[in-house]
Formats: C-alpha cells, structure tokens, sequence
C-alpha cells in the first residue's frame, strides 16, 4: 500500500480529505459535461451550421467551461486556506508555530507519491465494497 510517511490518524485524516476532494471535482466534472449536453440539446439544433455560428457556439462554450473551472478553483483555494485554517489554530493552541514549504507543492515527485496513494487508497476501498456490499 501506498504511504506518505504519516501516522494512521494523521492519514486517514488525509484519506477524509481526499474522499472529499474527489467528490467535490465528480460533481464540477458533470457540471462541465452538463455545459456540453446543455449546448448539445439547445444550439444544435440544425444540420449544417457556418463557420460564424461554429465559432459563436463554442465562443460561448468556452466562456461557461472558463466561468466554471475558474469558480470550482477558487473554491479548491478557499477550501484548502480553511483547512490551513483548522490546523494552523490546532497548532496554536499547543503554542506551535508551523512551517509550510510552497516549493514543495510543486514538486512532481512528491504529487505523483499523492496519486499512487489515492489510487492505492480508492482502488482498496472500492475492491472492499464490492466484496462486503453494506
């Protein structure tokens, strides 16, 4: 199994966050495919179009796939500064002062650690599922 050098606690609290994190990008996933569909079903509606309506379609596609990636990652910000949040005034609270190294955030070696344990992680769980349905 994947590890990222934590305690249990501390990764099954990292689990939690990602059980979250996956099910906030499900729901902004179908609400582009719901862009696309929605496209689909009210502007193609004849059989032949021009280059001027071609471009005005996905013009518009592109601004509501833009206005909804952009919103959906200033949320992912806002959501990451409150969980900063939380634990920086745990921290406090124990008269602690953390440090974060931002370079870190960026390091590919370290991201691809994170993904081989999501997969890891949720690849198990959804295995555990099928096998012990509730």
């Amino acid at each position: 199994m994947a590890e990222l050098g934590l305690n249990e606690h501390h990764q099954n609290e990292v689990i939690n966050y990602m059980r979250f994190a996956r099910s906030k990008r499900g729901l902004r996933l179908k609400t582009v495919d719901s862009c696309f569909q929605d496209l689909k079903d009210s502007r193609l509606v004849e059989e032949t179009f021009t280059i001027d309506e071609v471009s005005e379609v996905l013009n518009g596609l592109q601004a509501v796939v833009h206005s909804e990636v952009e919103s959906e990652l200033i949320n992912t910000a806002y959501t990451n500064v409150l969980l900063l949040r939380q634990l920086f005034s745990q921290a406090e609270k124990w008269y602690l002062k953390l440090q974060t190294d931002i370079s870190e955030l960026e390091n590919r070696e370290l991201l691809e650690q994170v993904a081989e344990f999501e997969k890891a992680e949720f690849v198990s769980s959804s295995k555990k599922s099928i096998l012990n349905p509730l």
